[in-house]
């Protein structure tokens, strides 16, 4: 992590630092689906904090799974593994990008996901894109980190 990851990395744990470690049951939300054991394996009963970069990798396409109460637990584990990890960068930006309204069930998701987070929890987010965003070289990138703050995280809360 550079230095310049730093304030970033500090208004993350902090705005994040009082949300409850949920109880393991309580970890996946699609409890039937083949990754879920996996998630709950790799998550379950550790602090954000000490989850390895290489678990948060290897299910940093599976953020959906989580339940309401784990990503707000876990999703600074993934904010924190982004800033120095471009695989799980893509896929974070992936899901911090609200689905369009063509996609109505998917949107709802993302709404039940992160609509709940606190307006510290959100400010946390919208600095993350903007550092994320400000940090990108490719105007592509750059577009895309854009597009994911200014259609949602940039937004009054729902």
């Amino acid at each position: 992590m550079s230095p310049r990851d730093e304030p970033i990395r500090r208004k993350i744990e902090d705005a994040f630092a009082d949300v409850p470690r949920p109880a393991k049951k309580r970890i996946a939300y699609a409890r039937s689906a083949w990754e879920t054991p996996e998630l709950v394996r790799d998550f379950g009963g550790r602090h954000w904090k000490d989850v390895p970069i290489e678990k948060v990798r290897d299910h940093a396409a599976h953020l959906s799974l989580f339940s309401p109460e784990a990503l707000a637990y876990y999703l600074p584990a993934y904010l924190s593994a982004a800033l120095v990890d471009p695989d799980v960068r893509g896929f974070l930006l992936s899901s911090l990008s609200i689905p369009d309204e063509t996609q109505p069930d998917l949107r709802a998701l993302f709404l039940r996901m992160f609509g709940r987070l606190s307006p510290p929890q959100r400010s946390a987010i919208r600095m993350f894109l903007i550092h994320m965003r400000d940090a990108c070289t490719s105007p592509i990138s750059k577009q895309s980190w854009s597009q994911a703050l200014e259609t949602y995280w940039d937004l009054p809360a729902e």
